[in-house]
């Protein structure tokens, strides 16, 4: 007949040793599969996949009731078991931080253009919004559901989303994919036009896109040396500004109109009209513009090339479905649609939280290896609410309102020139917990070592050889 369970059975069973080796082991599996994971996809799929389930937690949680049922084992405690005790107690101490940290804590990231302010971070979960607008100025917060696509894809459970004129369906998630952008005709009628130019001499040939978001709209594309702007044509120049500039704008009859204007202010003004794959020499710079596409009605659009593992060059992506067309979405990008009552914008982005405070970037600087473009080392001087001018850089991050600011990246545009830096916004409020568990345990395991190297001097010569 089996042996009755009693609480002195169950608490030599959860000390045990052969519990600590199982969850020792149990532990190095985990921690291989998550660096496996992580080489071969990313450290944000290692995390979901690995590090942030249930499985893992379940063992950490049987780590701690192992470590306690022990010390509890030893009780009634004496002097020699203190460095054992303080052991113990250091990994329970650090394991606890680190669960404060994870539940209660931030890590994001917060991107302010030179000039800009900026106070919302973004942080690692995600969600998909929708906005309404009746005038296409000012919208209105519809629907929003915080989301993850890679542990729940929309495959299994599509969300669907109720407009005026039908319903919005997430039917597809793509973990990493290659976007490739395109313009494509649109039937609503109030969406503005677009047009794909190009710009070529005997040294260049440069083809882009202008696209109008809404009718009557002012998109400019500025290539240095000249720009090229798609406006109304009641909003051309009278005379030159002074700069190399080309204006095209849409007539009600359906022609594009231009008028090319000189830096040189005595220059007289070319004005026509332009037909789709018709050419005008510009008169500067011997270029010679050229009217690839015109689209009365277009709209902006992604087509998806998905890949199997990350890349510098994928991005997560998600496909809606909406009056019979399907249209993708990347990560942290918006999708403006349109029915003939409203205009809708859906976003599919990181959830941003409220830093408290505001940052205004003054100025951003940086510095280059000697001979290359690599930087060696950038920095920020922010104005913050509240406390005044300040410098962020890569080795002194801002502490303030119990945050830590660093200085993580910047991002350049087309010319290479920074147009923004990107801070890593962290607070850790389990910190202090981690520091002083990893102080205790060191403490302990030396003092352990300590005493065992104490009584083995004791034995004698003689008895440590037999040791």
């Amino acid at each position: 007949m089996a042996a009755p369970f009693t609480s002195s059975s169950i608490l030599k069973a959860l000390a045990s040793l052969k519990l600590a080796v199982g969850i020792i082991l149990g532990l190095c599996l985990v921690i291989a599969t998550g660096t496996i994971v992580e080489s071969h996809l990313d450290a944000a799929a290692a995390a979901k996949l690995v590090y942030r389930t249930w499985w893992l937690q379940t063992l950490l949680i049987l780590l701690v009731i192992n470590l306690t049922a022990v010390m509890i084992d030893r009780w009634p405690w004496q002097k020699r078991h203190a460095p054992f005790i303080l052991a113990h107690i250091g990994i329970i101490m650090t394991l606890l931080g680190a669960w404060i940290t994870v539940t209660f804590g931030l890590d994001g990231n917060l991107r302010i253009g030179i000039g800009e302010k900026g106070r919302m971070v973004s942080v690692g979960e995600t969600e998909v919004a929708v906005y309404s607008s009746f005038d296409g100025l000012s919208y209105t917060r519809l629907f929003a559901q915080p989301v993850d696509f890679f542990k729940t894809p929309p495959e299994d459970n599509p969300i669907s989303i109720t407009l005026d004129s039908g319903a919005v369906r997430v039917v597809r998630y793509a973990p990493y994919a290659l976007p490739s952008h395109r313009v494509i005709p649109s039937a609503a009628a109030n969406v503005g036009a677009g047009l794909r130019f190009q710009l070529t001499n005997s040294r260049a040939n440069f083809a882009d896109w202008l696209v109008q978001q809404r009718r009557g709209d002012s998109v400019s594309k500025d290539l240095g040396p000249a720009s090229l702007h798609l406006v109304p044509t009641q909003d051309f120049p009278k005379t030159s500004r002074g700069a190399n500039e080309i204006f095209l704008g849409l007539k009600s009859t359906g022609e594009l109109q231009y008028a090319i204007y000189s830096r040189e202010a005595s220059r007289s003004i070319k004005r026509g009209v332009l037909a789709e794959g018709a050419k005008v020499d510009t008169g500067w710079m011997g270029l010679e513009l050229k009217i690839l596409r015109l689209i009365p009605h277009a709209e902006e659009d992604w087509e998806m090339e998905t890949a199997e593992r990350p890349t510098e060059l994928t991005n997560a992506a998600i496909q809606i479905e909406f009056a019979g067309k399907k249209h993708w979405v990347q990560l942290d990008d918006v999708l403006k649609l349109f029915t003939d009552k409203a205009v809708y914008i859906l976003t599919y982005g990181h959830v941003r939280s409220d830093l408290g405070f505001e940052m205004f970037l003054k100025k951003f600087s940086i510095c280059h290896y000697q001979g290359t473009s690599m930087a060696s080392s950038y920095s920020s001087i922010v104005d913050v609410s509240g406390l005044g001018e300040r410098e962020i850089s890569m080795n002194e991050p801002l502490k303030y309102h119990g945050l830590t600011v660093y200085q993580a990246s910047f991002q350049q545009n087309e010319k290479g020139e920074p147009i923004a830096s990107i801070f890593s916004v962290n607070y850790d409020p389990g910190r202090w917990l981690k520091y002083l568990g990893c102080l205790t345990l060191v403490f302990g395991t030396i003092w352990l070592f300590y005493n065992k190297r104490k009584a083995s001097r004791a034995m004698g010569p003689a008895a440590q050889k037999e040791v």
